[in-house]
């Protein structure tokens, strides 16, 4: 694992509902502490991953949710796994097959 000392910004269903601090990265796995912007689409989105157990999202991740990472120029499709305590853990989709999977599948 990897201390990495990015933050990124969350966007989720065209909205942005804050950011992910002080992430842990281990290959396209990332995770880190999540700070709401406490907007409406921001309370509806922890909403949305409240219940989310990671084992079944990586079992199928159609039960999860995307979302877009941002940093700067770069931007990153990920796939949320879990929020648990204020600690949010995805996983981020690189190649350009499974970014077109994750559109296609996840809402």
């Amino acid at each position: 694992m990897q201390q990495a000392k990015e933050s990124y910004e969350i966007i989720w269903r065209d909205s942005h509902v804050g950011r992910i601090e002080s992430t842990i990265s281990d290959m396209w796995y990332l995770d880190g502490n999540w700070v709401s912007n406490n907007s409406q689409n921001s309370r509806d989105f922890e909403k949305c991953i409240a219940s989310f157990d990671a084992r079944q999202i990586d079992k199928d991740p159609t039960k999860g949710t995307r979302v877009i990472l941002k940093s700067g120029d770069t931007v990153t499709h990920a796939l949320i796994y879990a929020l648990n305590k204020h600690k949010l853990l995805l996983r981020r989709i690189i190649k350009d097959e499974a970014v077109q999977w994750l559109l296609k599948n996840v809402k």
